[in-house]
């Protein structure tokens, strides 16, 4: 009997778990969180983009001026949701929200219109989009075919920059206190 009473004093105690989250699981959270927001976003975000480019502007050339306008309006509904759900329990005082509007007049006015202008001219790719189309008899124009694309390819690089942005430099890692909520 003292050999197994000393035997079960000798094996290590387990450690407590914390309570806290991970940095692994709390960043699964926010990107989980980002995803969702930023699907809503983009979708608003295509909405308007495509009512611009093709009843307003009708001119690929003018893809970026639609990218502009639909982003700008975008960004602001976006910080709006992400400060408020994505990342609530951060406070990104005010350094987050000039560094916020930093970062999205640089987005609204040199990244989306440029990335959009460039997707816009990989014909390659819409040409394929536009005869598969065709062949099963979806009445959709290569205009909508191709703006379509530019903004779907140029908002998913955008969607993963923002992310890493977002995450460490606009929303910082200082929690909010139940005075900021």
């Amino acid at each position: 009997m003292e050999k197994a009473s000393e035997k079960t004093a000798e094996e290590p105690k387990p450690k407590k778990e914390s309570k806290a989250p991970s940095n692994d699981v709390k960043t699964s959270q926010h990107a989980s969180r980002y995803f969702i927001i930023g699907l809503s976003l983009a979708v608003f975000n295509y909405l308007l983009f495509i009512l611009i480019a093709n009843l307003i502007f009708k001119d690929v050339n003018l893809y970026w001026l639609s990218a502009y306008i639909a982003t700008a309006f975008t960004s602001i509904l976006a910080y709006i949701l992400h400060s408020r759900i994505t990342w609530k329990e951060r406070n990104p005082g005010k350094t987050g929200v000039y560094k916020f509007i930093i970062w999205n007049v640089i987005l609204t006015f040199v990244i989306s219109p440029a990335l959009t202008q460039l997707f816009g001219y990989t014909t390659a790719l819409y040409d394929l989009a536009f005869n598969v189309c065709n062949a099963i008899h979806l009445p959709l124009s290569y205009e909508i075919i191709q703006s379509t694309g530019a903004f779907v390819l140029a908002n998913a690089v955008i969607m993963i920059i923002n992310f890493i942005f977002y995450d460490r430099f606009v929303f910082g890692k200082t929690k909010r206190t139940t005075k900021n909520l």
